[in-house]
């Protein structure tokens, strides 16, 4: 006899920032508040597909694991082999947030990159999130 005990269904949240408004203060509260829901920890259901050099257009957990904070979206782009979509954006006196998906190759799995930018630097990871469903 098999028992699940405490399964909880998993929220998906698509918010999407992209025209500009007068009041730019309020993306960025905005887009750090989605930043904090979204990406307060990093919770791994099961275990995925091992990671295989030649996956693009979709993410393996090792190729997520790989992905580091302080990584340039360029750097995390070559390790995905994907750019993802980008779900929110905004930007204020130079600060720039953006939060990107990417698909991942195992179906029902979900992962989630927030870049930071500060006025001068390029944009780079500074949060991570992925549920990983076999």
């Amino acid at each position: 006899m098999t028992r699940v005990m405490n399964r909880q269904p998993v929220r998906l949240i698509h918010i999407r920032v992209t025209q500009p408004q007068e009041n730019h203060v309020k993306k960025i509260l905005a887009a750090g508040a989605v930043t904090v829901a979204l990406f307060g920890g990093t919770l791994a259901v099961a275990p995925a597909a091992s990671a295989a050099n030649g996956t693009p257009g979709c993410v393996t957990k090792a190729e997520y694991k790989k992905a580091k904070k302080g990584m340039t979206k360029k750097r995390v782009k070559k390790i995905f082999g994907t750019g993802g979509k980008r779900d929110a954006h905004a930007s204020s006196g130079g600060y720039v947030s953006e939060i990107r998906s990417y698909k991942t190759c195992s179906k029902y799995s979900a992962v989630a990159i927030a870049f930071d930018k500060a006025p001068g630097s390029k944009l780079r990871l500074s949060a991570k999130s992925a549920v990983w469903v076999s």
